[in-house]
């Protein structure tokens, strides 16, 4: 079957990113050992939308000393592995919070790359209980940001965070233990922490949950289980879910094949630069013919460039706010060439010529009667949707070119977007 296999052995879960300010919710009641973990059939929660963080590359570390250590200072460098286990969090553990200023304050610093402030904020309330300070200041010393990594450290905070029930504490602790980073590998202990954590609505957790499912490591291997992980995480857009589902119904995988679906979440995952996402795409525009009328502005948009667009653009009288080969993108006042449309970006990969890549026009819509309206013009013009989120996205899956609208009603935007999948992977790697 072409297309991407299911991940090796050695994939790596999911890290749970930092969290802004939010109350520690109940914690769940865990899976008895030795039962399969199974998804609820209750809803997600929908938690706080994290910055995105790459997971830092795993490092060996040395066995933390045992016993007890009074300064809190060597406290925190006992990682788990040579302690108890970490009890699970019970119902009755007190849930303390960051002050929604001083968590403000962090956030902020940390997205400003000022890691030393949030860690001085995150490390205060961490050492008076806070679970989310502890989560974050686990994350500083997983990734070394403001401080030297140290897994010994992370581990410690992780499972600190994890004995209150934080969500992304106990996803985080269950990735050491997946990974066996300072502390031996235990898969079915990690299956367990990413379930307490997965059933309060974690994305990552439920994420990592659907992988250890497909894999068969630490649960039995499941794909229908994997699936329905997946499917609660690609809800919430995390972008590996997104690609997983998508390649679930590609190749009919835990799922009914489902080609019309496979694309919209592949094209999802895409769109947040997810590059293997991208070449499925790319294998399913191979499979598919392509269609003659993919044209705008009197160019054919996968078999056109930045020197043609440029030319033809310029013929339909757009004006540019930013042409410049030093930038993938080139920005356009769209407003006289698509009446309603306030903006244009076109992007390019590389090349000279440079190939499109990506197109979209952004439309003022404060309700749905602009949506209505572009979508029955991109109807009218490449026939019913090949597949639809609702009545706020919708995709038509040309062959060579995707045709994309998605409707933002907090934002009062519409986006009309064309994609090249074999030149769109490019764009984004540039």
């Amino acid at each position: 079957m072409p297309g991407v296999p299911a991940p090796a052995q050695t994939a790596q879960p999911k890290t749970a990113p930092v969290q802004g300010a939010a109350a520690t919710p109940a914690p769940a009641q865990p899976s008895q050992p030795g039962q399969p973990v199974q998804p609820s059939a209750e809803a997600p929660k929908k938690p706080e939308a994290p910055a995105k963080e790459k997971n830092a590359k795993s490092r060996k570390d040395k066995k933390s000393k045992k016993g007890r250590k009074v300064d809190a200072e060597q406290q925190e460098k006992t990682a788990p592995a040579s302690e108890a286990p970490v009890p699970m969090p019970s119902a009755a553990a007190p849930q303390k919070q960051v002050p929604p200023t001083q968590a403000e304050e962090a956030a902020m610093a940390y997205a400003k790359g000022d890691y030393a402030t949030a860690e001085s904020i995150w490390r205060k309330h961490a050492e008076a209980g806070d679970g989310q300070a502890m989560n974050n200041l686990g994350v500083l010393y997983d990734l070394g940001q403001g401080v030297e990594p140290d897994l010994g450290r992370a581990l410690h905070w992780f499972a600190e965070s994890a004995k209150t029930g934080h969500p992304s504490g106990m996803s985080n602790y269950g990735r050491m233990l997946e990974q066996g980073r300072g502390i031996e590998a235990n898969p079915e202990e990690a299956a367990r922490w990413f379930d307490l954590a997965a059933r309060q609505g974690q994305p990552e957790a439920q994420y990592n949950l659907g992988m250890l499912y497909e894999l068969g490591r630490g649960v039995p291997q499941d794909y229908k289980a994997a699936a329905a992980w997946y499917s609660r995480a690609a809800a919430q857009q995390q972008t590996e879910a997104l690609f997983r589902l998508g390649h679930f119904y590609r190749i009919g995988q835990g799922v009914t094949k489902n080609p019309a679906r496979a694309v919209l979440l592949l094209y999802a995952a895409a769109m947040n630069g997810d590059t293997n996402a991208m070449k499925d795409l790319e294998d399913m525009a191979r499979a598919e013919p392509s269609r003659p009328d993919a044209v705008l502005f009197g160019q054919r948009l996968d078999n056109t460039d930045r020197t043609s667009m440029r030319a033809a653009l310029q013929q339909y009288g757009a004006t540019a706010t930013r042409e410049d080969n030093a930038y993938i993108c080139d920005l356009y006042d769209a407003s006289k060439v698509a009446p309603g449309a306030r903006q244009m970006a076109i992007c390019y990969g590389p090349g000279d010529p440079a190939p499109l890549g990506f197109l979209e026009l952004d439309y003022a819509a404060p309700d749905n009667r602009v949506e209505g309206l572009i979508l029955k013009m991109v109807t009218d013009r490449f026939g019913t949707p090949s597949a639809g989120e609702g009545e706020d996205a919708h995709l038509w899956n040309l062959g060579s070119v995707v045709v994309a609208t998605r409707y933002e009603p907090t934002r009062g935007q519409l986006s009309l977007m064309y994609m090249v999948p074999r030149v769109y992977h490019l764009t984004r790697q540039r």
